[in-house]
């Protein structure tokens, strides 16, 4: 396992109890309530001859997060920056197609040497900010995060009383197909990502009031967000408040979903809305309606998106409503 497994694993355990306490999972059915994990991959597993399918890597992760937790069947996804948001969406199709009628998510990143690999591929600042949308930007900046949430259909959650934070009213997942590690530049993946989740959530583009994007301050990723965002909102775009809290917190790659996902349900419950940070200047590529100098109120946005992508083109967006 990587340097700091066992820190990881001990950081999940503890968030991962903590939202069952929130939502009243008690153990007898925890014991009945699957784990959908997303976990940095172990690279020092590349580097050996042979690997244990079954122990070994994020599947052990999963294996000893379950035990510990008293949770039972384990879903792992280690596909980086839309691993969390994957995990979410799966636990949500899950529950929707009668598999379960619970589910606990959880994800963790801790910042490790091979991350800044990125330092060779030129997507990393050079200033110590990032800068998403900004003319200026010079690229991501990495951060620990660890969250777990619990799922329940509507019909659990009224058999046990609990008090939904927030409705997950909608989910997709595309793949552009485009390039290893470049946007489509019209961003044609993630405006059908867009598209497709507002589909399933039964709503419209005018109903959305705010999207926490995936906005890594790279020149490629933010034009093509940009553009995705315009394509898929149409005219409603630049009433759209935006922001990328990832401006705040850093890129916390396969835990990003996770950290956005909270960070945006907990916009919807205040209605304010997390800055965009960093921004110096604007770019004609990137004509959005961006949170600017401090968070913004506002009355209590209707539903809001949480927006990811990642390498080899993959996309997700997560469609959060009021309980």
């Amino acid at each position: 396992m990587y340097e700091d497994a066992g820190s990881l694993l001990d950081e999940l355990a503890t968030v991962t109890d903590q939202a069952c306490s929130m939502a009243g999972l008690v153990l007898p059915q925890r014991g009945t309530t699957p784990l959908f994990l997303a976990v940095q991959q172990d690279h020092e597993e590349f580097r050996k001859d042979t690997v244990d399918p079954g122990t070994g890597g994020a599947r052990g992760s999963a294996l000893a997060l379950a035990e510990r937790c008293g949770l039972s069947a384990k879903r792992v996804y280690t596909n980086a920056c839309t691993a969390s948001s994957t995990a979410v969406a799966e636990a949500a199709s899950a529950i929707a197609s009668g598999y379960t009628d619970r589910a606990v998510v959880a994800s963790g990143y801790l910042v490790d040497p091979d991350g800044y690999g990125l330092f060779a591929a030129g997507a990393m600042s050079d200033d110590g900010h990032i800068r998403p949308f900004s003319a200026h930007r010079r690229g991501l900046l990495l951060g620990d995060a660890v969250g777990a949430i619990v799922l329940e259909s509507e019909a659990a959650a009224r058999r046990s009383g609990s008090r939904p934070l927030a409705r997950l009213a909608g989910w997709a997942r595309t793949g552009d197909a485009y390039h290893m590690c470049r946007p489509h530049p019209e961003g044609a993946g993630m405006a059908r990502v867009i598209t497709s989740a507002l589909t399933r959530a039964g709503i419209t583009a005018e109903a959305v009031d705010y999207v926490n994007a995936h906005g890594t301050g790279t020149m490629h990723n933010d034009a093509a967000e940009s553009a995705a965002l315009h394509r898929a909102l149409g005219a409603h775009a630049p009433r759209v408040a935006v922001s990328s809290t990832k401006s705040v917190h850093g890129h916390a790659l396969e835990a990003a979903g996770m950290l956005e996902l909270v960070m945006t349900v907990l916009a919807l419950r205040s209605g304010r809305l997390p800055v965009n940070a960093g921004f110096l200047e604007a770019d004609d590529k990137c004509t959005l309606n961006l949170v600017l100098g401090g968070p913004r109120t506002t009355p209590v946005p209707r539903y809001a998106i949480s927006l990811n992508a990642a390498f080899g083109g993959a996309n997700t967006a997560l469609v959060v409503g009021q309980p």
